[in-house]
């Protein structure tokens, strides 16, 4: 998948280490995609030195190391450096020519990013503003340190999160706030509310002595203890697979004899997943393909047929991505007497080869080649079963079994046939849940194969009635519905009828989506097609994966984002009494006064909230994410006056206080639609609003559908060192992120507006976000930059492709370049089948090689990257190479999939980036264009080309194109003795720059201005900016010579050239000769 659905939505609670599925405490993610990827701060141990410093002054800047360089001005040849210098001086002009209007705007924008355009609005009034530790200014005037890119890594790594591993009590349901963890000296359980209570599991010296005869090295990666207490499960060695999968050995210690035996009889190193059941001490895994369970005296083999193309009880590559977001696909019952899990037929599943290379070993001559079955778009899918077993453990101790030998059939996997199903090649299993606290029932979601039908089926698991009844469904093709994708829902919770006062059956509870929104429901019986009751409403989402029920108080616990949709926030809503929907009281933040110092101080709690609760849903540890320093605190939900402080960042906040760090500040921007973005922008430690030109802004961006990248969370990675930056003075850095039509939290239509049309929307939002900045006084208006991985790497070629005019610099990371390309699920989810939408893959696909002409683009991937696969760059770059599209670059990094860590290069993919992002805007500042004329082989048409001339001539480096019929346009308009290339008309200027432009000469007593307008002409607004040098509008001509645009119209105003100038061309009249001075008058 190409990213998270979520920034907050929760993950599994899968314990990754262990490699073990906790069945009291699984929840898995649903609905992945391609991953975005967040940048752990662990990959900024290394960074730049002195050495890479001074390469910034040498070879990217052209500034030395106190920031001088000479400059010279010429009216006709300028450069794009001067373009950014002078345009100071526009700036402002123009902030004084519009002040009245500005002021007008930002009094309906309210404390927005700067007001400025009346497009930004403050998200949440005032402290929008949020510094991750100190507002002062640089370390020159404080005395305090600037993060770099060498102490970044360590400054954030002093930010501390911890998890509570929750556990339930084997016998005693009333005790709750249980958690397990491991010491210096054994394993242990305690409980939260009492200090003294502990219970040990395992001595360290008694597991370590018990390991001794193992064949395998006892070095424990992760542990996990059965339901009862009485094992012990440890994993010894992983090899990792896909993203939530791995290969490992496994050993179990019995805690009563303090012995240890190897999990699985035979081919121990290949066990893919293992999970304890919710009671006693049973344990099912996957070795080979094959589903395995054992009581500790019993190994009995359930399925038979495992093989590279047939899985039981584990995902395939892609219902692991994008459906399960888990490798485990069996679930025990809650009694643990039975197992479901799904059969994946990958058969049919085209296989995609990737190499792995050995530069480590110079022995091995060859890559090796890896296979993975991963269907495209419009190619076969995996066929998918479900299937119950109940194992039999009632026969003598022995080595190992087949279910098949028993004479019980009920031991035997049993498939589960649905009432009026799918076809088997347009069927998704997407959840499988026991509906019961015995093994009598399950739940499960079914949908067609584009995603936009949805069936709900009941299941009985008696071996006499196998099937699946249909409950409810929804299709968005039906008259009255959207035809767009249904978002994957996350398991029910089942809810039994004695929960409930007025309920008199089970049922459970379900994410469900109620008009634009996602909210909770209770269903029961749980064959109702309605819900009972809707326990929220209203224009907020209830978080996916974040339901936690407290049966023995009726409680609910969930969040959203009812406070604001870049701050979840945690609630909790009574099924009893007088509840009723709209009515959830909010836990966070906390009212309660605080142990803790820094959890009193003011602004301390405002922002975005996560939480995990313990076993028993009637303690949580409440974790505050940002935009503040972090911090977590465990609280129960029916004792309000407990307070447990886990972690509250004392030490990290006396680090952070020793350095000056960014700014952050939350607020929203409008599209070209007029739907408002959430947005947030992060400022150097000193930035200045009240300068001139002096910042460019680089957009992050993510987009993909569903997704959120805008959110008050605490962050310091590379970019927080980019803003603080002072090695290149004369380029400084504001970092932006917007959430653009797709993503998430904002409702359905805007959400569901990028449906059968992926590319077009997400760039043309980032794009308007940018032209917002662009109009922002102290932004440079010519230094806009994009970047993003993975989807967000996609979004940052279409942004050049189609929008090269604003953004300059693209960088991109593992991006898809064609749809056709990615996985059938995810893809299919958004753009339904090829054959199906032909159109819209074509249109979707990066193909269009202009825009990337005048920019400078860099693209980096794995070349083993099983998720994007490096197909993906290859198509991009060829078809740049094949229009000779000069400024891009490529870097390859061997053997690194998705996320880009082998061998530790990721600092080295930063470091590419950073240089890449100076170099770039040094280099289209200090270039000088020049032009040829030739002839359109496609249609003869005569075209006016701009580039870098290079000998010899047919080398010349290709450039934008301006068709004959738009010279022929200009050629005509730039005859006026004067002309005016703006946005709008001299009455009615559409942008600031257009309007400093028309003030100027109505200052200098000009009265009549010919203009053109290009937000008219399409051919002329695109044209006019290769027309010469000039790559921005508005452009002034007199008498047919090139002018320049509005900065340069402000210098030669201020030096007194510009009315010269204008004397001289005659387009106003001449001074009237002074009368001769005859000196004092005379006295007689």
């Amino acid at each position: 998948m190409l990213g998270r659905d979520h920034a907050y939505q929760r993950v599994s609670e899968q314990d990754t280490a262990a490699g073990t599925d906790s069945g009291s405490e699984q929840q898995r993610q649903r609905g992945r995609g391609v991953e975005y990827e967040e940048l752990e701060v662990s990959d900024h141990a290394q960074g730049f030195g002195e050495e890479e410093d001074a390469r910034f002054y040498e070879e990217f800047t052209g500034y030395d190391q106190r920031g001088a360089k000479s400059q010279t001005w010429k009216r006709k040849r300028f450069t794009l450096t001067h373009l950014c210098l002078t345009a100071l001086g526009c700036l402002g002009v123009y902030a004084v020519a519009s002040a009245v209007w500005s002021a007008a705007q930002h009094s309906r924008s309210g404390n927005g990013a700067e007001g400025a355009g009346g497009m930004a609005t403050a998200a949440a009034g005032k402290g929008d503003v949020e510094a991750g530790g100190s507002e002062e200014g640089p370390s020159g005037r404080t005395g305090k340190r600037l993060l770099t890119y060498d102490n970044v890594a360590s400054v954030n790594g002093a930010v501390q999160s911890r998890a509570l591993d929750w556990i339930a009590h084997p016998s005693d349901s009333s005790v709750d706030g249980l958690y397990r963890e491991a010491s210096s000296e054994g394993f242990v359980i305690r409980k939260v509310d009492n200090a003294t209570w502990e219970h040990v599991l395992a001595r360290l010296a008694d597991v370590e002595k018990a390991a001794r005869g193992l064949a395998t090295a006892f070095v424990p990666l992760g542990w996990s203890v059965s339901a009862d207490w009485e094992y012990m499960l440890f994993n010894v060695q992983m090899k990792r697979q896909w993203r939530h999968s791995a290969k490992g050995t496994y050993v179990v210690y019995n805690t009563r004899e303090r012995t240890m035996i190897p999990l699985s009889s035979t081919g121990n190193d290949a066990v893919q997943r293992v999970e304890w059941a919710p009671t006693g001490h049973r344990l099912q895994f996957v070795r080979d393909n094959n589903l395995f369970v054992t009581d500790m005296m019993h190994e009995i083999q359930i399925t038979e047929d495992g093989s590279d193309s047939v899985l039981n009880g584990v995902a395939d590559w892609v219902y692991e991505e994008e459906v399960l977001g888990s490798g485990a696909s069996g679930l025990w019952s809650p009694d643990g007497e039975a197992v479901a899990f799904l059969r994946l037929d990958d058969t049919n599943v085209q296989v995609f080869e990737y190499q792995m290379f050995h530069p480590e070993n110079h022995s091995a001559l060859y890559p090796d080649e890896v296979e993975v079955r991963y269907p495209s778009p419009g190619t076969p899918n995996p066929l998918v079963s479900l299937h119950v077993c109940r194992p039999d453990f009632g026969g003598a101790p022995t080595q190992a079994s087949k279910a098949s030998d028993n004479p019980d059939t009920r031991a035997h996997p049993q498939p589960i046939s649905f009432e009026s199903p799918f076809a088997p090649e347009d069927t998704i299993i997407v959840s499988v849940a026991w509906l019961t606290d015995h093994s009598d029932r399950l739940i499960v979601h079914v949908m067609n194969r584009v995603q936009d039908h949805l069936k709900v089926y009941v299941v009985s698991t008696d071996p006499k009635q196998l099937t699946g009844r249909l409950v409810r469904q929804r299709n968005t093709a039906d008259a009255g519905d959207d035809g767009a994708w249904i978002e994957i829902p996350p398991p029910p919770i089942y809810v039994p009828a004695d929960t409930v006062t007025d309920l008199t059956t089970d049922g459970y509870l379900e994410l469900v989506e109620h008009g634009e929104y996602t909210h909770l429901a209770l269903f029961s019986p749980p064959e109702a097609a309605q819900p009972a009751r809707w326990l929220t409403s209203g224009n907020y989402d209830v978080v996916s994966n974040s339901v936690a029920l407290d049966r023995r108080a009726a409680l609910v616990n969930f969040l959203s984002t009812q406070q604001s949709s870049i701050q979840p926030a945690l609630y909790q809503v009574a099924l009893n009494g007088n509840a009723t929907a709209g009515t959830p009281r909010a836990l966070s933040p906390p009212t309660l006064k605080s142990a803790s110092a820094r959890l009193n101080a003011s602004g301390a709690r405002h922002g975005s909230y996560d939480a995990s609760f313990s076993a028993g849903a009637s303690f949580y540890l409440l974790s505050y994410k940002g935009p503040r320093l972090p911090w977590q605190a465990v609280y129960s939900s029916t004792s309000p006056e407990f307070e447990l402080v886990v972690n509250d960042n004392a030490n990290a906040e006396q680090t952070l206080a020793a350095f000056s760090l960014p700014t952050t500040e939350f607020f929203e921007i409008a599209n070209d639609a007029g739907d408002m973005m959430n947005a947030m922008a992060t400022y150097p430690p000193d930035f200045d609003r009240s300068a001139r030109g002096k910042y460019g802004v680089l957009f992050f961006v993510y987009g993909g559908p569903n997704s959120q990248h805008v959110s008050q969370t605490f962050s310091l990675d590379w970019m927080a060192a980019l803003v603080s930056q002072r090695d290149v003075p004369a380029m400084q850095w504001i970092v932006v992120r917007v959430d653009a039509r797709s993503t998430g939290y904002k409702g359905r239509r805007f959400r569901s507006a990028v449906s059968r049309r992926l590319g077009v929307l997400e760039p043309a939002d980032q794009a308007a976000a940018a032209r917002h900045f662009q109009a922002l006084p102290y932004v440079n208006p010519r230094r806009i930059a994009i970047w993003g991985w993975s989807y967000g790497g996609y979004v940052t070629a279409r942004a050049i492709e189609r929008h090269s005019d604003v953004f300059r610099v693209g960088m991109a990371v593992a991006p898809v370049s064609d749809w056709r390309f990615y996985d059938s699920i995810y893809t299919e989810r958004f753009m339904k089948t090829p054959q199906m939408n032909a159109e819209g893959y074509a249109a979707s696909a990066v193909s269009n090689a202009s825009g990337f002409v005048g920019a400078r683009f860099l693209v980096q991937h794995g070349t083993a990257d099983d998720n994007v696969h490096m197909q993906n760059t290859l198509a991009l770059t060829s078809l740049l190479q094949a229009n000779n599209v000069p400024g891009f670059e490529m870097a390859l990094y061997a053997n690194s999939d998705h996320s880009i860590y082998t061998y530790g290069v990721r600092p080295a993919l930063y470091a590419r980036m950073v240089n890449f992002l100076f170099r770039s805007f040094h280099e289209l500042e200090n270039t000088e264009f020049s032009y040829w004329s030739h002839t359109d082989p496609n249609d003869g048409a005569t075209l006016l080309t701009r580039g870098v001339r290079a000998a010899p001539a047919h080398q010349l480096i290709a450039a934008r194109l301006i068709t004959a019929n738009a010279k022929a346009k200009i050629d005509s308009a730039v005859k006026s003795p004067l002309v005016v290339f703006m946005k709008g008309t001299p009455e009615e200027p559409m942008c600031g720059f257009s309007r400093a432009v028309v003030q100027i000469l109505q200052m200098h007593g000009v009265d009549k201005i010919v203009s053109v307008d290009c937000l008219q002409d399409p051919e002329i607004r695109e044209g006019i900016k290769e027309y010469t040098d000039w790559p921005t509008i508005p452009q002034v001509y007199v008498k047919g010579e090139f002018i320049g645009g509005c900065d340069v119209m402000v210098q030669m105003h201020q030096s007194g050239e510009l009315h010269e100038l204008l004397v001289k061309e005659k387009i106003l009249p001449p001074e009237p000769a002074a009368e001769p001075d005859h000196g004092p008058e005379s006295k007689n």
